[in-house]
């Protein structure tokens, strides 16, 4: 049974509670359930229309101007008003014709109630908001840090028919085709999939400590897993580029010692466009070998225990130089597997990142009728053929092969993940579908 907007209020309500019981510092109240319901009816039915041929995504931010201004006395609060000298009325109209111009990365729409009678909501649009791309930058992990859009409602939307509600960053629930998506807890982080990755983290930890002649990567101990957290932030951002192209696809990981000639590979898969694309490792330990040094040379300076002479300058310059270009060579590997996915067919990589072909066809033959839904708070069973092709390629794929995982990634922006364990396989729905409130 689908779900519509109006249906989410009690289930929000109930969420956003939750939300206020467990987290620290400022949580702002929901609006009214009035104010909701116009709020939720605008937004959804504003997915379905295009203007000018465009079909726009926005964020919107349920945003009283006196909020806005007590945001302001906060220290780091480096967002920019566009207030508009006549508010606008909050219609399916007026959002379609403004969403284009407020870039959805980087602004926000701003909407507040100018009524004093609480039985009848006036919602009007009288600001855009732009908070600057650098949280979607870190949410994507193209920089080290963010600062978060404010603590109110948001209501997001990137394709037709969705409705993604956050506060501060953090998404409390999604509502695409009908069902409702809950955040999926660490999915890369703990679990069967974070499992079948372990060795290869392992490996990128061990082959930083190589290049940098050392025991361990943080004598300290306060950054000693940061070569672990690399290895995911790669990993996410490549499935977000994948996303942004809304094409979907399909991404295949292998175990490194598993080759392309492999009977367990040749029995299963046809690779149309076989190659070999291995640069995305040696980036990996090289940006993490440089991240050492500099911090190493950068701490000291910045603690006053170290003089800065010339020579320090010159080994800080170059350092943060060659930081540089390594961060935009990884981001460039990133785009390029994503680029490889717009192919009608799978991507196949091993777990160092090694690609081994792309425009594959799954002819794996599995007997499988079911797959198991981790879908948080409860897991469900569900029949295999009420998923697309895409997504029973990969249940075959991985129901013949154990030791492997799949990334699907659907047209409208969803990222799933599927993982064989023991007899079942298992679909974790939404890992990467914009935890951070995008």
């Amino acid at each position: 049974m689908s779900t519509y907007p109006l249906d989410l209020i009690p289930i929000l309500k109930s969420k956003w509670k939750q939300r206020e019981n467990r987290r620290y510092g400022k949580v702002s109240s929901l609006p009214s359930t009035s104010e909701l319901k116009i709020l939720l009816d605008v937004a959804f039915h504003a997915t379905l229309l295009t203007e000018e041929g465009r079909r726009p995504g926005f964020r919107l931010l349920h945003y009283p101007p006196k909020d806005y201004e007590e945001d302001q006395k906060e220290p780091f609060h480096t967002t920019r008003l566009l207030p508009l000298d006549i508010p606008r009325p909050y219609t399916v109209a007026e959002l379609n014709r403004l969403a284009p111009a407020a870039e959805l990365t980087r602004m926000l729409i701003c909407v507040d109630n100018t009524s004093n009678d609480p039985r009848n909501p006036d919602l009007r649009i009288w600001a855009v908001l732009d908070v600057g791309a650098n949280w979607w930058k870190f949410v994507r992990s193209e920089t080290g840090s963010g600062y978060p859009p404010p603590a109110h409602l948001t209501i997001s939307s990137s394709c037709p028919g969705e409705l993604s509600f956050s506060g501060q960053g953090e998404v409390v629930l999604t509502l695409r085709n009908g069902q409702i998506l809950y955040p999926v807890s660490d999915v890369l982080g703990t679990g069967p999939i974070a499992k079948f990755f372990k060795p290869a983290k392992t490996r990128l930890y061990r082959d930083t400590l190589v290049s940098l002649g050392r025991t361990k990567f943080d004598d300290q101990g306060h950054d000693e897993d940061y070569p672990l957290r690399s290895y995911d932030f790669f990993l996410e951002r490549m499935l977000f580029y994948i996303r942004e192209r809304q094409h979907g696809g399909m991404v295949i990981v292998i175990p490194e010692s598993v080759r392309k000639t492999d009977t367990r590979i040749t029995d299963r898969l046809s690779i149309k466009y076989s190659c070999s694309y291995d640069y995305i490792w040696d980036l990996l330990v090289r940006s993490l070998a440089n991240h050492r040094k500099f911090y190493d040379a950068f701490d000291p300076l910045w603690q006053g225990k170290r003089t800065l002479t010339a020579k320090k300058f010159q080994e800080y310059f170059r350092l943060s130089t060659e930081k540089e270009e390594l961060d935009e060579a990884l981001g460039d590997a990133a785009q390029t597997v994503a680029a490889l996915t717009s192919v009608d067919g799978a991507v196949v990589m091993t777990d160092r990142f090694h690609i081994l072909g792309f425009g594959t066809e799954v002819t794996a033959i599995s007997h499988l009728q079911e797959i198991v839904v981790s879908a948080e708070p409860t897991h469900f069973r569900t029949p295999m053929e009420s998923y697309g092709t895409r997504h029973r390629a990969a249940f075959r794929f991985c129901s013949s092969l154990e030791d492997s995982v799949a990334f699907v990634v659907s047209r409208d922006g969803g990222v799933k993940g599927v993982k064989r364990v023991g007899s079942d396989v298992i679909l974790w729905p939404d890992i990467n579908a914009g935890a951070m409130g995008l």
